[in-house]
């Protein structure tokens, strides 16, 4: 992704697509990090508020599902992101598991 405008840096875009988006979040500390398809994922969060038959439809803009900024980032407001957490031990395969 390219480097954004230093004049953009302090106001909120109109709209975001999955990958604006998921920048703003970091941008603005809603999350620690994010990807286009980290937010792709939580669209599938039964309360995600567009789409078809949901409050804000997408709008179709330069080849992109684009999404009005405010109801995105309420969205990520009354559910936030709070990860799994670090590493407490190391990771273990089922393969590992079959062979206690």
């Amino acid at each position: 992704m390219r480097e954004p405008d230093p004049r953009t840096l302090n106001t909120l875009p109109p709209v975001v697509t999955f990958a604006t988006g998921a920048d703003l979040l970091v941008r603005l500390g809603k999350v620690k990090n994010m990807t286009r398809e980290g937010v792709r994922r939580l669209s599938k969060h039964p309360d995600w508020p567009f789409g078809p038959d949901r409050p804000y439809p997408y709008w179709d803009l330069a080849n992109a599902d684009a999404m009005e900024t405010e109801p995105f980032l309420k969205f990520f407001d009354e559910h936030p992101i709070v990860g799994r957490g670090p590493d407490k031990e190391p990771r273990r395969s089922a393969k590992d598991d079959d062979q206690q």
